[in-house]
This record gives C-alpha cells, sequence and structure tokens, in this order.
C-alpha cells in the first residue's frame, strides 16, 4: 500500500470533528451499540491504575470508575480532552484524562497494571506493531492488555469482494480508480493474536464478538431492521454466545505481559506462578482457586451475555430500587441506569470487587441504542 495515501484514520482534527458531533452523556446512553462489553467487564484489571489508550469521549472510563476501578484515559484529540475534563468535573468524576499519542505514552516503563485499547491500533496504516509496542512498555510485568478492532465479518467480507469486482471492470475498461483515504484495517480474531504474541505477549483469549452489528449496519443505523421478530435479532440473539460469534464485527485479544511471579486477578496478591496461565486465562493464586468465581477465568471460558439485547429503550429516570446483594435502598444512576446487568445493585456493592466481577460474568443484560 502506497505511503502517499492519507491516513485518515490518524487525522486527529478529523477525530476532533468526530467527537465534537457528540457528547459523553451520548456516548454514554448509547451503551452496547458496539458490543464486547462482556469481556471488558469480565478482564479488565480490578487493582492497579488502568489506562484507556485512545478513550474518545469517556464513555468506559467513567463506567468503571463507578464500578471502584482505578482508570484514565487517554486521546490525541486536544479538543476531546479538554471537553472531557470539563464534563468530568462538572459531574462530579474524579478521573483525569490526558492528550497523548498511543505511540509514545506518557507514562515510565513498567507503570501501570491495565491496559486497554477498543477500535484504535487498525488505524495505522503501516500496522499495529508500534501501539502494541507501546503497551507493552509502560505495562508490569504481568499486567493485562485488551485489545480490540474491528474483525472481517461477512459484511465486511461481502462490501470488500464488491468494491475490488468494481475495481477490476474500471481497470479492464481503462478506467481509472481512485484511491480513498485510508481509515482502518480489519483484522481477524486470529490475525490480531498473532500480531499481539509477535511483541512477546502472552495471549490467553482471542475471540470474535458483535454478531448484531453487522445487521445494524445493512439496516443503515436505524434499528429498524433488530426489533424483537426479526431475523436479524434472532440469529444474533441465539448465535452470538456460540462459536458463531468469531465472525461477528470485533476481534477481542486478552494479553499477558508475562512475568516469572504475578498479581492475582482475584484478591491482588502478588504470590501468582507464570503455570497459573496454563490453567486460567489471568492469573489466580492457590488460596483463591476454591473460590466460587474461579470457574469463570478456567481457560476457554467464554464470556456471555446473560439476556438478549433490548433494543432501542427510551432512557430510563432515575428510579427507587432494593439492592439484590445488601438488601438496601438505592437510586438507579441518571446516566448509566442499571450499568447493563439485569440484577439491581446499589453504588456501595457495584465497587465491591467480588460483586463486580460476579456481576461481569453472570448478569450482563445487552442495551443497544442509536448512537449520537
Amino acid at each position: 500500500m502506497s505511503e502517499k495515501i492519507f491516513n485518515q484514520g490518524q487525522d486527529s482534527n478529523n477525530w476532533s470533528e468526530a467527537w465534537r458531533k457528540l457528547t459523553p452523556d451520548s456516548e454514554i446512553h448509547m451503551r452496547d451499540f458496539y458490543g464486547g462489553r462482556q469481556y471488558l467487564c469480565k478482564y479488565i484489571p480490578r487493582y492497579g491504575k488502568t489506562l484507556e489508550a485512545g478513550c474518545g469521549l469517556g464513555r468506559w472510563v467513567f463506567y468503571f470508575s463507578k464500578m471502584g476501578i482505578n482508570i484514565t484515559g487517554l486521546d490525541f484529540s486536544e479538543s476531546a480532552i479538554k471537553v472531557l475534563n470539563e464534563w468530568s468535573k462538572k459531574n462530579n468524576y474524579h478521573n483525569d484524562f490526558i492528550y497523548g499519542d498511543v505511540t509514545n505514552l506518557p507514562f515510565g516503563d513498567n507503570s501501570i497494571r491495565g491496559y486497554i485499547s477498543l477500535g484504535i491500533i487498525e488505524h495505522f496504516l503501516e500496522g499495529p506493531q508500534k501501539p502494541i509496542v507501546e503497551a507493552k512498555r509502560v505495562l508490569e510485568p504481568r499486567g493485562i492488555a485488551i485489545f480490540s478492532t474491528p474483525n472481517i465479518s461477512w459484511n465486511i467480507y461481502i462490501r470488500k469482494r464488491i468494491k475490488d469486482l468494481k475495481k477490476g471492470v474500471k481497470r479492464v475498461l481503462g478506467l481509472s480508480v481512485k484511491e480513498a483515504p485510508f481509515f482502518q484495517h480489519y483484522y481477524s480474531p486470529r490475525m490480531l493474536k498473532k500480531y499481539v504474541e509477535n511483541e512477546g505477549f502472552i495471549v490467553t483469549v482471542s475471540e470474535g464478538a458483535d454478531l448484531l452489528y453487522p445487521f445494524v449496519e445493512l439496516g443503515g443505523f436505524t434499528g429498524n431492521n433488530i426489533k424483537p421478530g426479526s431475523l436479524e435479532y434472532w440469529l444474533s440473539k441465539n448465535l452470538e454466545n456460540s462459536i458463531l460469534r468469531r465472525f461477528g464485527a470485533q476481534s477481542i485479544v486478552i494479553a499477558i505481559k508475562s512475568a516469572n511471579k504475578m498479581h492475582c486477578f482475584l484478591c491482588g496478591e502478588f504470590t501468582v506462578p507464570i503455570s497459573s496461565l496454563i490453567k486460567y486465562s489471568v492469573p489466580i493464586c492457590d488460596r483463591c482457586q476454591n473460590k466460587n468465581l474461579t470457574q469463570y477465568y478456567v481457560k476457554n471460558s467464554i464470556p456471555t451475555f446473560s439476556a438478549a439485547y433490548i433494543i432501542n429503550p427510551p432512557i430510563k429516570m432515575v428510579e427507587d430500587n432494593v439492592c439484590d446483594y445488601c438488601g438496601k435502598n438505592y437510586k438507579t444512576d441518571k446516566l448509566f441506569e442499571n450499568f447493563g446487568f439485569n440484577k439491581n445493585v446499589c453504588p456501595q456493592c457495584l465497587t465491591d470487587i467480588e460483586i463486580n466481577i460476579d456481576l461481569s460474568n453472570k448478569f450482563i443484560q445487552p442495551v443497544w441504542r442509536k448512537r449520537g
């Protein structure tokens, strides 16, 4: 691919303009417009500091900070960072948002416990190696990285074949073929895993997700064709938790920066040998192996939704609820509603590590809303 092709995916002005049309509130309210939350909730580290590199308008930073997770957002759009810091202060969040480059992060070597990159590394024309190498540099040995990119879904595959066919016909007819600006690559789970492993990570999970999104694209992002009762809704509802999830719109990798001794994912104790990763997808210490939560991290235990998507519901008003964990009365969150779980949980219990791990593995209720 020629270096002369304009890289729209790495144009900060292009992204600043895109974020200008949206708000942190609107990004939060779209909820599971992009799938994959079951992987994020399951694998985000509960101890130490996590960075979301390429945070956009910060919806995941705000979401996970409500769970008591120490998380910071970074983006290369200065205007987005300004909006985020102002919005965060106005709404009594205590997150810091940093302007920066994912290939040159303002963090020291081995300084953070978790790293999240959602739809970022595919925007590098030359390939994703530089941001992956930089992620490994800043992660502590034993740190966890979560990478996601667009997958070569069935919808993308068909569209690419049609586009290639049109180009071929034009060339046969002697017509000029104009190259469009580059925006992003598409990586299958296998391809993404290979890129991450090539930079020295141990990949413990490599999967596809989000079978709903290709149908959303086909429907012009209106949601009209994914209503309950439609074939598209039935297919995505019944196949998202099956092996066919690999044909969804996203590729997701969970990777560990290896070390001889690691922090336990469940209790944080620094006692876990690297051999733990033979049996588990995250480090689990001997003491925690008898916990009920451990079953969710046995190798090949795939994250799932506990219920079908709720499609484009109205935004819920604040309401009174009783916590299913502690029995206390509480009010739902005005922005995050019930945090996408089909179990009632008060703000205090939500920050309890064992409770939010339980919620993240057993009670995820996906909600799809139009973006914007």
